[in-house]
């Protein structure tokens, strides 16, 4: 086979077939095919027909030769590789119908979980609409049944009341910040609350009330959390701030109602009145009540 002396093949006897057997595969035809053109004077490009190996310029062991490579190239390698291109093309179809039969039992998986969020958010929904139903049913015999001293009235301002003190939960309130015209509310209320190691997550930050003519005192400053735990926890951390130099005018206080603030300053006011009357002793409020103790039992506590 002269026409492959410069080109040699792998052995692909074992039936395992690559690309790179592919490419030996084309290389080694178009060898044999640009000896064909050039013994039979032909260009590149012309398509060999039957009339080109009539001439009797090509010697019949040429003719032999060529049938030889041809032959040896079909039957060794380019058969077996379309075969095994065969098998694996049927493997591949394998792989790709379980992976659709794959896709399609994840599809149904993905419905059935979302048909369970779906059943669980509709139970979710009745029960809430039931408790509701429920209460309004109870609210109603409450004013239906109570006393006439307990009018309807009072007790819409109960119901009131607490839905406020519920939306409240989750606020702050903090007294003594300084107040300016450029001032970025939120990096202030931040700068306190590390003050007395806390960071918890800061939204809505606004300043209550209307500032007056004259009156150059800063007004509070109002701010949410995410929940009302985060609130607590802050407050509980707020006498530290007292410590801190530059803060000791500066008070964190839980969202009071206009009654609770009514309360709490006449709270504070009987404070000031224990403390006058009984400097011996600690005075200080806690769960809405005024506690006293004798300073000595303070201190070894």
């Amino acid at each position: 086979m002269t026409a492959l002396q410069d080109f040699q093949l792998d052995d692909v006897s074992n039936g395992e077939f690559s690309f790179c057997n592919v490419s030996q595969v084309i290389t080694a035809s178009e060898c044999v095919f640009r000896d064909m053109h050039k013994e039979l004077n032909l260009g590149d490009f012309t398509r060999i027909r039957q009339s080109h190996f009539n001439k009797r310029t090509v010697p019949k062991e040429k003719l032999a030769e060529w049938l030889e490579t041809v032959c040896h190239i079909l039957d060794s390698f380019s058969i077996p590789l379309l075969k095994n291109a065969m098998s694996n093309m049927d493997s591949i179809k394998k792989r790709v119908d379980d992976l659709q039969e794959e896709k399609i039992n994840d599809q149904k998986e993905i419905i059935q979980l979302k048909d369970k969020i779906i059943e669980k958010k509709s139970d979710e929904l009745n029960e809430v609409a039931s408790t509701v139903k429920t209460e309004m049913k109870s609210f109603s015999t409450i004013v239906k049944n109570c006393p006439a001293t307990l009018t309807k009235k009072t007790i819409e301002a109960a119901v009131k009341s607490a839905c406020d003190k519920d939306d409240r939960s989750k606020n702050i309130i903090i007294y003594g910040i300084e107040e300016s015209s450029d001032e970025v509310l939120r990096d202030k209320v931040e700068n306190v609350l590390q003050e007395i190691n806390e960071k918890p997550v800061v939204r809505d930050c606004v300043r209550v009330g209307f500032q007056r003519s004259g009156d150059h005192r800063p007004r509070p400053v109002k701010f949410s959390l995410s929940n009302s735990d985060h609130v607590a926890q802050v407050l509980r951390s707020a006498n530290r701030l007292h410590t801190k130099e530059g803060y000791k005018s500066v008070y964190i206080c839980p969202d009071r109602t206009v009654q609770e603030r009514r309360s709490y300053k006449i709270l504070l006011d009987q404070l000031k009145e224990k403390r006058n009357s009984e400097p011996n002793r600690t005075h200080y409020i806690r769960n809405n009540r005024i506690v006293s103790s004798d300073m000595n039992s303070s201190l070894s506590g």
